[in-house]
């Protein structure tokens, strides 16, 4: 016995009886043309892949059939006008479609079936009942040796690639090596590029690539910015936001976080170190002050007709400013307990 078959958790399995039918029939491959998808009867625009093609047979039959998406997972809707690859099920006679037949990089609507259906009165490509069919939208993206896509009808894609040294392509390994790099971008463009795409994310394992930033950064940074030469990930677009529902957004480095505007360049650290100076000096002024106030407050000065000291007429004055300073020197010293806390020890 295998190793399996006698393991009491297992199902028992009863072969050909999912249907009912009797016998079976034989399984069959061909490639079939779309006449439309099927949507929910109410006609909300809901559909869970199933579509209506034309198939020509082995024995050369046409048949029209329902054909479903051969995984339920991962699959593509066809266009009417498409042309699929489609397969019998030998058990139930079931056709399902595995995918879309290519048309030399086209993408949006792949007008490629063996006989094109037009839309009623027009001479328009029928293109199902919601779909608006833009064939020059978007052509497939520069394919590389070894690359693997993932691609959408209107210009998202995810290119899973690597650096090739013998290719002149737009990311170079910094050490010369085929490194992995992921791209995610909505472009419409055949190969990925910040400034044109509208949207684009970059796994990058050491390739250099142009980021062009519209801030300079500090130094440190702006010197190895297209030229990092190890792990990074870049998001590029007009705008970015970043949000949370119920909690905290955490940011933690191992360096420093620098932020770059039009009218200012800096980084954390710097910040908090100058802010840092810049209360001990208030706090030495402070003190100054204070010091300053609480003599000037207390002087005497000689009343000749009278023949004794007296306190300046001010003396008010400087007491209330002495109070001021002491106040201010409370604030400050907590402001700075306070800085202090946050730095890491």
């Amino acid at each position: 016995m295998s190793k399996f078959s006698d393991n009491n958790m297992l199902t028992d399995i009863s072969f050909g009886n999912k249907t009912g039918r009797k016998g079976s029939v034989a399984q069959e491959s061909a490639m079939g043309s779309v006449v439309d998808v099927l949507n929910s009867e109410d006609s909300s625009y809901k559909s869970i892949g199933d579509i209506i093609v034309r198939i020509k047979t082995q024995q050369s039959r046409l048949l029209t059939e329902t054909a479903s998406p051969m995984s339920p997972h991962c699959f593509t809707i066809p266009l009417p006008n498409e042309k699929v690859h489609c397969i019998k099920d030998g058990v139930t006679g079931e056709w399902y479609y595995t995918g879309i037949a290519g048309e030399r990089g086209v993408l949006n609507h792949l007008l490629n079936a063996d006989n094109i259906a037009v839309k009623p009165g027009t001479d328009a490509p029928y293109s199902g009942q919601y779909f608006v069919s833009m064939p020059k939208l978007v052509r497939t993206l520069d394919v590389y040796e070894g690359d693997v896509l993932m691609q959408g009808r209107f210009g998202q894609s995810i290119r899973l690639a690597g650096s090739n040294p013998t290719l002149d392509l737009p990311w170079k390994s910094t050490t010369n090596s085929a490194s992995p790099i992921t791209i995610i971008r909505n472009g419409y463009l055949p190969v990925e590029d910040f400034e044109t795409d509208s949207a684009g994310i970059w796994l990058i394992s050491d390739q250099e690539v142009n980021i062009p930033l519209q801030a300079e950064l500090p130094v440190d940074f702006q010197n190895n910015l297209n030229n990092f030469g190890s792990g990074q990930v870049v998001m590029y677009s007009d705008r970015i936001v970043i949000g949370t529902k119920t909690d905290s957004i955490l940011l933690s480095t191992a360096n420093t976080i620098a932020l770059c505007t039009q009218n200012w360049q800096h980084d954390v650290d710097t910040v908090l170190d100058i802010l840092t100076d810049l209360i001990d000096q208030v706090s030495k002024l402070s003190t100054e002050v204070q010091n300053q106030a609480r003599a000037s407050a207390t002087q005497t000065f000689p009343v000749p007709i009278v023949g004794s000291t007296l306190l300046s007429v001010q003396s008010p004055t400087f007491s209330t400013s002495l109070q001021n300073t002491i106040n201010i020197s409370t604030t400050v010293n907590s402001l700075k307990s306070n800085l202090e806390a946050l730095k890491q020890k």
